[in-house]
């Protein structure tokens, strides 16, 4: 029994007195360090709550000695509570800057020509090598670098999660910023690149291996915005001679794409709400082909334009130039067309009206600025229309002036059978030219034209019967007709050029009522 209580009280000796511990008021700084006991050792120093050790130099200063801190440690002006390795001019902490902090920090501190350090994170697969892998770098003026920016021409930010089962959705970064937290301007992401180069790139994003269903590079979603933007791009020409882009949009063409398999370079979709277009360009637009929808099937209550011609007739075609316009990139140059307010009192269907938005120079919407347009497109089916409707009209009067030409050309075909029958009956002798009186017993008269022969002009004497119409017409001797007067005066002269029959012997007659009454010759030289 004695053996037994003699082994537990030298168990408990050994456990007590086997203990570091400090005993007394510790001094907060170190001017005279306790000798090493041990070769190669040194000895800690203790005090409630921090422990330290000072490995050169005569103090915990902060220029040319070394130590390292746990727990509370003084300054002098605040209070530190962590790990704290100190090198000359050099230093990193990790804990708390004081009580009142509520998150605790890294921090690494730098003076002279350590002002200007980064903080690194490092990788290595050996413990007793000092070779390492950098992995991201944080600058003293709040800039992060992944990878080795200075040796790598390609940095890569990426989360593997292979390993994540059930993960329908993945997804490489995501940047949140919580509902609470309010701001004039709150940006996700912000890419500067101001470096000098060739080719300058804001955002490169590439999905080029591995298959999938679909492939997306920028997904948009909003919501909840009075005014929302999916995609705002601003570019400044500056003076360079090359090509400007807002927005580059461009579809290749491939062996392994199928047919019809439908492909845009840029796909707009909106709402046929009034005010509401997929695409808006305030400016010229230039296209090397264009179609518009206009599918039967897609149609119903088809109807025949009609009376189109009336309606076009209200309509005034103008030239004109536009006014200058704050809100508006309108042309300079002279334009022919027309005003939507006189297209809209006969087409109001081919109107509407817009209200483009004003934004001040911080791109806040002021208000906005209403204005009409015109679809042109429309115009063309009631232009065509109009143009079947002119030639079924020309049509109609072509017939109706064939007729009424038809019916001259006979009468004036039947005159012309008369006097050739004459001039027939003159030819062999049966009527003497010349030799006949000058009136008849129906009280019709006709002189001899006087001078005769003439060279420039003639004048026959007339005189008809009350209330008759007649003519003079003159033929040549081969019985061709050249020239017929209408007599409008009862009695009268009727004055022949020579400019408007020519030249040679010619016969003039006068008829009334398809009768030839009298006749003469006459002379042009």
């Amino acid at each position: 029994m004695k053996k037994i209580t003699f082994v537990f009280a030298l168990l408990f000796s050994v456990l007590c007195f086997s203990q570091n511990q400090s005993f007394g008021s510790v001094q907060p700084s170190i001017f005279n360090p306790i000798p090493q006991q041990f070769t190669g050792q040194e000895i800690f120093r203790f005090r409630p709550g921090l422990v330290t050790q000072l490995q050169k130099g005569n103090a915990f200063d902060f220029n040319n000695s070394r130590w390292f801190s746990i727990g509370s440690l003084s300054t002098g002006s605040q209070n530190v509570y962590g790990l704290r390795f100190q090198l000359e001019s050099k230093a990193i902490t990790m804990g708390y800057q004081d009580l009142t902090d509520i998150n605790p920090r890294i921090q690494w501190i730098g003076a002279g020509a350590a002002s200007t350090s980064s903080l690194e994170f490092r990788a290595a697969n050996s413990f007793t090598s000092t070779n390492s892998t950098l992995v991201a770098t944080m600058t003293n003026d709040g800039r992060t670098y992944f990878g080795d920016p200075l040796a790598a021409f390609d940095t890569k930010v990426s989360i593997d999660y292979t390993e994540v089962s059930g993960a329908s959705s993945r997804v490489g970064l995501t940047l949140e910023t919580d509902a609470s937290q309010n701001g004039v301007f709150t940006t996700a992401i912000r890419s500067v690149n101001n470096a000098g180069g060739f080719i300058k790139t804001g955002l490169d994003i590439e999905s080029t291996t591995g298959s999938s269903f679909e492939n997306t590079g920028i997904n948009v979603r909003l919501n909840g915005g009075t005014q929302n933007t999916g995609v705002r791009a601003f570019v400044t020409d500056n003076g360079s001679d090359g090509p400007t882009y807002g927005i580059f949009g461009s579809i290749a063409s491939s062996a392994d794409v199928r047919v019809p398999a439908f492909g845009a370079a840029i796909y707009g979709i909106s709402s046929t709400d009034s005010n509401r277009f997929a695409g808006y360009f305030n400016g010229n637009v230039f296209v090397t082909g264009t179609f518009t929808v206009s599918d039967k099937k897609l149609k119903e209550n088809i109807k025949s334009e009609e009376n189109i011609l009336d309606k076009l007739t209200q309509l005034d075609a103008v030239t004109y130039t536009f006014k200058a316009n704050e809100h508006l990139n309108l042309p300079a140059e002279l334009q022919h067309g027309f005003l939507a307010q006189n297209i809209e009192e006969v087409f109001p269907e081919l109107i509407t009206t817009i209200n483009k938005p004003i934004f001040d120079k911080e791109n806040k919407q002021t208000g906005t600025y209403e204005y009409k347009a015109v679809n042109y497109v429309g115009m063309i089916s009631i232009l065509t229309s109009s143009l079947k409707e002119l030639k079924e009209e020309s049509t109609a009067n072509m017939e109706k002036l064939k007729e009424e030409s038809e019916a001259s050309i006979n009468k004036l075909n039947e005159k012309v059978a008369y006097l050739e029958s004459k001039i027939e009956a003159i030819t062999n002798g049966e009527t003497k030219l010349g030799s006949q009186n000058d009136t008849n017993d129906l009280g019709f008269s006709m002189e001899q034209n006087k001078p005769n022969p003439f060279t420039n002009q003639t004048v026959v004497n007339y005189t008809l019967p009350s209330n008759v119409k007649a003519t003079i017409s003159v033929v040549d001797l081969s019985g061709k007709f050249i020239k017929e007067y209408d007599l409008v005066n009862e009695k009268g002269q009727l004055t022949i050029n020579s400019s408007e029959i020519g030249k040679g012997i010619f016969v003039y007659a006068l008829i009334s009522n398809n009768e030839v009454i009298l006749t003469k010759k006459m002379i042009i030289k």
